[in-house]
Order: structure tokens, then sequence, then C-alpha cells
């Protein structure tokens, strides 16, 4: 691990991601730095020091090339965040990729990822959505820009954080990553699932995800003899305490990229019934996969999906199953999905967010 000293024209990039479970923020944070990396190394970007700082409970570093390491600080989590931190960090630009940063700090370009505490706010607990949204409200004043995912968060964060829109822009992500899997076929075997005769969703414990309205769903499928497979983590400290998910699921928790493969690829279609998204990772890696969909006609999934998905209401579980259905009895192009998300790479991503940071840097 390099412990450098950090100079004023360089970036430093709030490493406290590299502490967290792995979901779609965390995600983003990753690709992006490895991208970034990849781009520095080969000298495809302006050369620019960029250290990522981490608190001190990080216990190993991602293999890049260009992007410095420092584990420092007494803290861990928000505390680490907002003291130790601001002051590693300063006399630099600072960008955080994920979560908060520290209102301490004057420089710092800032990604939020969509405005859900704001416009959602019973979906998550009240300590969390609490300290966001204060914490967002405030850095919007500070932030020389603010990042987001979609042009439909960036609206949403415009009106939620009563900032100008050239203060925020957006970028899209990508399902890429997904490909560098070696996909393990273990967790289906092990459960007994039958290739093409399960539907698969992936996502947290969040109520935006809708899981309910999905379960109800299946209640229209019986005669299909589908398996409905939900795979993700829980999080009471976010959305507090969930419902106990009741009917014909099968509960995963947690996977690793290999087994995340390996569902996709076998599954008659992904549906995400989300009343909320800022984005939509896992539909986005489905498809990159050539997985069929079913998402939401809501939020920032038109925009992402375009004519590469079906659409369902997601207050309709009626309507959730009949789409589930056209894909099951149809014959879904599984070219055409990969070809419509191959447009969507980490690079661009990395790209456009380096040039936000280097006119950050100029200012």
């Amino acid at each position: 691990m390099i412990q450098p000293t950090l100079e004023p024209a360089s970036i430093t990039v709030n490493g406290r991601f590299l502490s967290q479970s792995m979901t779609g923020v965390q995600r983003y944070a990753h690709e992006l730095l490895n991208a970034l990396d990849s781009l520095l190394s080969n000298g495809q970007i302006e050369p620019v020091p960029v250290t990522v700082v981490a608190p001190p409970d990080v216990e190993s570093f991602p293999p890049w090339r260009r992007l410095r390491t420092r584990r420092a600080g007494r803290f861990t989590a928000r505390l680490w965040e907002q003291l130790d931190l601001a002051r590693l960090a300063r006399g630099t630009l600072l960008f955080t990729p994920c979560g908060g940063a520290p209102l301490l700090h004057d420089r710092q370009v800032v990604t939020i990822h969509d405005a859900a505490p704001f416009t959602t706010p019973r979906a998550y607990s009240p300590v969390y959505r609490t300290y966001y949204k204060t914490l967002q409200r405030l850095l919007a004043r500070r932030t020389s820009h603010l990042l987001t995912v979609s042009q439909f968060s960036k609206a949403e964060l415009v009106r939620a954080l009563r900032v100008p829109e050239s203060k925020v822009s957006f970028f899209w992500l990508s399902g890429e990553h997904i490909l560098r899997a070696k996909s393990d076929d273990t967790l289906i075997e092990r459960n007994h699932l039958a290739p093409g005769k399960y539907v698969l969703a992936v996502g947290s414990d969040n109520p935006n995800k809708n899981t309910r309205g999905l379960v109800e769903a299946f209640s229209h499928l019986q005669d299909l003899d589908l398996t409905l497979v939900i795979a993700g983590g829980a999080n009471t400290a976010v959305f507090g305490k969930a419902g106990r998910i009741a009917g014909p699921v099968k509960l995963f928790g947690m996977v690793s990229d290999a087994e995340l493969r390996s569902l996709y690829e076998h599954a008659a279609c992904f549906v995400s019934p989300s009343f909320y998204e800022g984005f939509g990772l896992p539909p986005l890696e489905a498809l990159t996969l050539g997985t069929p969909i079913v998402v939401s006609r809501a939020a920032s999934l038109p925009e992402i999906f375009g004519d590469a998905a079906v659409y369902c209401d997601p207050h309709s579980p009626r309507d959730i199953a009949d789409r589930i259905r056209d894909i099951f009895e149809g014959a879904p192009n599984r070219e055409a999905a990969r070809s419509y998300a191959s447009r969507f790479t980490w690079e661009r991503c990395a790209r456009e967010t380096w040039a936000v940071l280097q006119n950050a840097l100029r200012l």
C-alpha cells in the first residue's frame, strides 16, 4: 500500500465504500474507479494524481495500477467520513462516488444516485432518511458539482435539493462487469432449479422494489409451474424491518457474481416491478447476458431501457403476471437484448466523470 503525500492539484476519492457490502451504489464506485484506473494506465486521459483514501477497517484494496491508495484515520463509518476524511483530503478536490461526504471540506464532487429519501421517505428507517436528507441538503450548497445516474434522478435532485440544473450532471452506468464473472451453476443445481422455469428478481429489501407485488403476481401464474427466485440482502439500518415474504418464492440472500451470472443466464426472465429506481442496474446486468426483462413503467426505467424491455404497471400484480406470461410464452430475442445493453459502458461513464472532475479542479 502506498502512503502518498496529497498534492493540491490532485483528487482524493472517498473510499468508505470499500468497507461496505456490495449493492448497486458500491458496484458503481468499484467499476467507475476500475475504468478510471484503466484509462489512466493506458494514457487515455490527462494524468492527475488520484488517491483513494479509506478508513482503517478496510482490509484490502483492488489491484489498481495508477490509483494510489491510503488507509488512515481514527474512526470508521460516518464519523470517519465527517471528521477524518475532511482532514485527510485537505487542499485537494474530493470525489465521493456513493454515500455521504464531509461537510467540512469545501472542494468536492459528490454522486447522489437518487432522491428517494425525499420522494419515498417511508421506504427508509427514520434515522437513515433524516440523516441523509439533512446531509444532502447541506452538501448541495457546498459542493462544486453533483453527479447522478439518469436524467430522471437529475430532475428529482434539482427539485429536492433546490439547486440549478447546471450544477447536476448525469451519466448512465453499465452492466458489462457481469461478463467478467465465470458462471457458477452450483446454486441452481443445489436448489433444483430447472433452466427456463424460474423468474429472477435481484435487489435489497427496500419497499420501493415492490417484492410483495411480485410475489402476489405469482398467484396468477400457477398454471405455468414457474418458481420465483429473489437474490439480495437485508439492511434494517437503512430500510427498517421488512415483513416476512410469504408465497412460492426462493430467497437466496447475497450471492457471488459467479452465482448471479448463472441465475441471470438460466432464468425465463428477469423482473423489476419497482415503484422507484434511480437507474436500474440489475435489469441492465440481465440484458447484458441476453436475459429478457420486465420492468415498471415508472421512474428512470423507461429512460434507461427504451424498447428493450417489457413494461408493467407496478401497482397491478395482475399486469406484472401478464407481462411475465408474455415473455414466457413468446420468443425473446436474446441477441437484441445483448446488443442494446452493449451501448452502456463503464469507460464512457468514467470519461464523462473525469471531465467533470477536471473542470472542478480548475475552479
